[in-house]
């Protein structure tokens, strides 16, 4: 008895320890939900901002300073990116005033498909059937459908004028300070073993994000390619757009793909398009987009960069709800950085800094 009186203190403490730390945990999330507008921009720009900086570096190689590098990639992505929004975004709000009468066109065209289903309800519930019961079914379960969350999403992949001004802005002084800004981080740590542990993961946290980028967007301008190539195969109006706009969404895993379908097809649905015509381009997109997450880039990024898929989901689901389609786009960097972390820590193998 004495023993567990004598117990109980450390017990409330570590009670007490897990409490607080909670409590910040969860003052720290609503912050940077509140702040959204300010935080996502800026972290946007230091994940970008390693990239540029990372392959600075490497300017050295052939005599271009790391920071004269960074600054003309910033500039260049800068432009890059400007006439990219400006590109997409009218396709993208022309879609969004459109999707209200996706509704019932995708019913008509999709209503033969229901109808042995709805039969076979109607003969198990002992109802009569309907001549138009796939159609009037149909209608009902995409007249359930959100479709304000498709469209918030839509509008989201789109930032404000003033975000897009705080992602420069702190892109150009991110790459310009990094150096220094990355030394007093190390030299902040107390002991020789863990400034060697801060540098490590610095330059594995840029090397992964650069790999990752990198390779990524080759894969994915190759599926934007194919894609233009699906949309003059169906005659759909700006190939060029549609290409754009599946590079652009295949860095969201699972979302992207999903809405890149869902625009194929609705595109599809408002040129008055056979069933057939809509189908197509929708399977030909997903086959290019599986095979490459599938095939292509776990054969070019290799293990190292092998996430778990529920993990991935979870990061998406996470930072969709605090951030919005920005959120989407950054989780699967922001996880790869805390994988990234993680494994440097589990490094038990250290090299000793010189004397």
């Amino acid at each position: 008895m004495m023993r567990e009186n004598k117990g109980w203190p450390e017990t409330r403490r570590a009670l007490t320890e897990l409490s607080e730390i909670g409590l910040f945990v969860l003052v720290l999330l609503v912050a940077l939900h509140a702040a959204a507008s300010l935080v996502v921009p800026m972290v946007a720009a230091i994940i970008v901002g390693s990239v540029i900086a990372h392959v600075g570096d490497r300017g050295q190689r052939i005599g271009i300073s790391p920071l004269v590098a960074g600054l003309a990639l910033t500039a260049l992505l800068g432009v890059s990116m400007f006439l990219l929004i400006e590109a997409i975004a009218e396709p993208i709000s022309t879609l969004v005033e459109r999707l209200p009468q996706v509704v019932p066109r995708l019913a008509a065209a999709f209503g033969d498909m229901l109808t042995p289903f709805t039969t076979l309800q109607a003969r198990l519930t002992g109802g009569g059937s309907h001549p138009d019961g796939g159609v009037a079914s149909l209608e009902k379960m995409l007249g359930a459908l959100d479709l304000g969350v498709v469209a918030s999403f839509l509008g989201g992949l789109t930032p404000a004028f003033g975000e897009f001004l705080i992602f420069l802005a702190t892109l150009v002084f991110y790459v310009a300070g990094r150096a220094r800004l990355r030394r007093q981080s190390i030299l902040a740590f107390g002991g020789r073993e863990d400034r060697l542990a801060g540098t490590r993961i610095f330059n594995a946290t840029e090397a992964s994000l650069t790999r990752y980028f990198g390779t990524t967007s080759i894969i994915y301008a190759c599926v934007g390619f194919i894609t233009g190539l699906i949309a003059v195969a169906a005659g759909f109006p700006a190939p060029i757009l549609w290409g754009l706009f599946a590079f652009t969404m295949s860095f969201v895993p699972f979302l992207g793909p999903a809405v890149v379908s869902l625009t194929i097809a609705s595109g599809g649905v408002l040129l008055d398009y056979g069933l057939l015509s809509v189908l197509w381009p929708v399977g030909a997109f997903m086959t290019v987009h599986l095979v490459c997450e599938n095939a292509v880039v776990p054969a070019v990024l290799g293990r190292r960069f092998e996430i778990n898929p529920f993990l991935v989901f979870v990061s998406i689901i996470f930072w969709t709800w605090m951030w919005g389609a920005i959120g989407a786009v950054l989780a699967v960097p922001l996880l790869l950085i805390a994988r990234t972390i993680r494994s440097e820590l589990k490094v038990e193998s250290r090299v000793s800094l010189p004397s």
